[in-house]
């Protein structure tokens, strides 16, 4: 009979586990979960992120973050990376109407097997890039700083930020590419509470500088560098020996949200974007070469429940235009050269659009994204065309298991298939280099190419009387239809408060 009632106890303590978990939830839990992945987007709002948690939240860790793959998906971003770094990030409740928040971080780690690309920021600037066929690992170091303030006066919210980064990306064999990047990005907003509800608007304007230069120190001579124009064609009167770039720009948006007070109704977040970035030649003279502007449209609307468990459904929609001009230098004796105009020769079209429905308890929550993305590039003449689309499903979750009252653990997976649907590549192979033939055959090929992701990640929290610890361990695995793959890992440790 004793051992009869131990089994009994057993199993009533397991079965009561999840309540406690419930009633004894965390900041931590409020600041991480599933819930707050959906409402990313609304809290770049300053005025709505200064409510967006109950409790305070501090955390110090130092992360390694690292990825191999057999062959580089994309030749430009390389074959992996090893990124150590340490951050903080703090949320702070001053009180029932005020908080802030900051983060401040340091990464020094290597990006390997980069080829095609010289230049710091490709997603970003991309095509305008400095490339030349050897490539090789690079070194990275980012500072990355960001600042908050939010009070609420009687309805009205009122927020403003501060976001700054610098890169530096440098290679110390020839090739030797540097890049130095300063990004600084300030945002204000405002929200007005009504109906039970939160009606929200922000202004983010972004200022970007990057200098950029290929060296070569070796006996042997040097290889040219290339002026990228999009879609394997080149600048190619000042490509070769123009190795001194210089990037500036930065853009405009604007942000609108609508959300529940109660957590219990529909949400909305829609914002509009305009981006223009020029690429000059800094090398005994100063030239603009190409100006790339980027328009952007996302919008997000959905419902929320927290009846009979949390619930959600939304959609998502982001687009984004992308064009590119090439001005057309006439020559000169002198330092200074006639601008006689400008062609529209690059053009790139991105849209991703998904369908997400989201449901938890008080220690799990399960979500399940389907979706549709598309990416269509073209050069004006000679003509060129690289189109891939693909259809997507993702099914992610995470539980919140407390086996004693000091400790918690975090256990998520997540598993997404990505199918290409269609494609299409138009090429002058006949009239093009062997060497830039390869490089898009190569990225065509994983551009069209089906993926598996399936990825884990288990964190550990052990609560102390005035602090915490904890210690994190992820990887995944990504299967490429092309025959390669992708493996990574994330190590992190550290400490809340």
């Amino acid at each position: 009979m004793k051992e009869v009632h131990k089994m009994y106890m057993k199993i009533l303590i397991f079965s009561f586990l999840p309540l406690i978990a419930h009633a004894q939830s965390t900041a931590l839990e409020e600041h991480t979960n599933f819930w707050q992945e959906i409402a990313r987007d609304s809290r770049q709002n300053p005025a709505l992120h200064g409510v967006a948690f109950s409790s305070s939240f501090s955390q110090l860790d130092v992360v390694a973050d690292w990825q191999r793959q057999s062959e580089a998906f994309v030749l430009e971003k390389g074959s992996g990376f090893l990124l150590p770094s340490a951050c903080v990030d703090s949320y702070l409740r001053l009180s029932d109407q005020t908080a802030v928040w900051g983060h401040a971080s340091y990464m020094n780690g290597r990006q390997h097997g980069v080829s095609w690309n010289s230049t710091s920021d490709f997603d970003l600037l991309k095509p305008y890039v400095l490339a030349d066929t050897l490539g090789s690992d690079t070194q990275r170091e980012r500072y990355r700083f960001e600042g908050g303030y939010a009070t609420q006066l009687n309805r009205w919210l009122l927020g403003a930020e501060m976001l700054f980064r610098a890169d530096h990306e440098y290679r110390d064999i020839d090739p030797r590419m540097r890049g130095v990047v300063n990004d600084l990005t300030l945002r204000v907003g405002a929200g007005y509470e009504k109906w039970n509800y939160r009606w929200a608007m922000a202004f983010e304007g972004n200022i970007y500088k990057q200098q950029n230069s290929v060296e070569f120190y070796r006996e042997l001579g040097v290889i040219p560098e290339y002026q990228m124009t999009g879609l394997g064609t080149e600048y190619a009167r000042f490509s070769g020996d123009k190795r001194s770039l210089h990037y500036d720009g930065g853009g405009v948006r604007l942000l609108f949200d609508v959300e529940p007070t109660q957590k219990s109704g529909f949400f909305g977040h829609l914002e509009l974007g305009k981006r223009h970035y020029r690429r000059l030649v800094t090398e005994n003279y100063t030239l603009p070469l190409t100006e790339l502007y980027a328009q952007g449209v996302k919008a997000e609307i959905g419902v929320r429940s927290k009846e009979m468990g949390s619930k959600a459904i939304f959609v998502d929609f982001d687009y984004t235009k992308r064009s590119g001009d090439e001005h057309i230098v006439g020559t000169s004796a002198t330092s200074s050269f006639p601008d006689l105009g400008v062609l529209t020769m690059y053009h790139n079209h991105r849209l991703t659009t998904s369908l997400t429905a989201l449901y938890g308890k008080s220690f799990w929550n399960v979500l399940v994204r389907a979706g549709y993305k598309s990416d269509r590039e073209r050069y004006a003449y000679p003509e060129r065309r690289l189109e891939t689309a693909h259809a997507f499903g993702e099914v992610s979750g995470e539980a919140f298991l407390k086996p004693s009252e000091r400790w918690l653990l975090t256990c998520r997976l997540k598993s997404s298939y990505s199918a290409c649907v269609s494609d299409d590549l138009a090429m002058p192979f006949a009239d093009m280099k062997p060497a830039f033939v390869a490089m898009i055959r190569h990225n065509y090929d994983f551009a069209k190419a089906h993926y598996t992701d399936v990825s884990a990640q288990v964190r550990g929290d052990y609560a102390l009387k005035n602090y915490g610890l904890f210690a994190e361990l992820g990887g995944g695995l990504v299967h490429c239809s092309a025959g390669e793959r992708q493996v990574s890992a994330k190590v992190a440790v550290g400490v809340t408060f």
